[in-house]
């Protein structure tokens, strides 16, 4: 099983998420900013990274950005209940392995988190 990085801003979901991969057998470690996941992501290493778009400050694109300046080779699977198509292209671009709208269907986390992590 993985380790895993949840970054979101919204409490509920970030528990919610954490919760189902938990039960899926992976270690998951959680942040509520883009800044907060940064910080773990230089601490500590990860299998993935399940971020959400948008959040206050700093975007998930941010995120992505950063990472691939630093040559960072984790893969990010962005979340997110406002991307539209030209945003999930950017992220596609920028290297995320996929963007799952908001909410969440539990089997389609597993799926996805499956296809990076195995599980």
């Amino acid at each position: 099983m993985g380790t895993i990085l949840v970054a979101d801003d919204e409490k509920t979901c970030r528990d919610s998420i954490q919760k189902v991969l938990e039960r899926e057998g992976h270690k998951v470690q959680t942040a509520e900013s883009v800044d907060g996941a940064l910080e773990a992501l230089r601490l500590n290493h990860f299998d993935l990274v399940v971020c959400d778009y948008r959040m206050p400050g700093k975007t998930g694109i941010d995120l992505l950005i950063e990472l691939r300046g630093k040559r960072s080779s984790v893969p990010v699977l962005m979340i997110s209940a406002y991307a539209d198509a030209l945003v999930e292209a950017a992220i596609l671009e920028l290297g995320a392995v996929d963007v799952l709208k908001k909410p969440i269907r539990r089997r389609q986390l597993i799926e996805e988190t499956a296809k990076v992590v195995g599980g």
